[in-house]
């Protein structure tokens, strides 16, 4: 759920494959699920400074 929120934050639409890719990215460990939570929150600050 917490991909979900990262993602749905910067507003991503998501297709079939996407939520394929978020479901086996949320079977991984929790560092590795919150380093990539951590980069698309970055990439969001990022995008709103343009």
């Amino acid at each position: 759920m917490r991909l979900y929120g990262a993602l749905d934050a910067v507003r991503v639409p998501l297709d079939v494959s996407d939520v394929q890719a978020v479901f086996r990215l949320a079977e991984l460990d929790c560092l590795t699920v919150q380093t990539v939570i951590d980069w698309i929150s970055a990439a969001r600050r990022l995008g709103e400074r343009e």
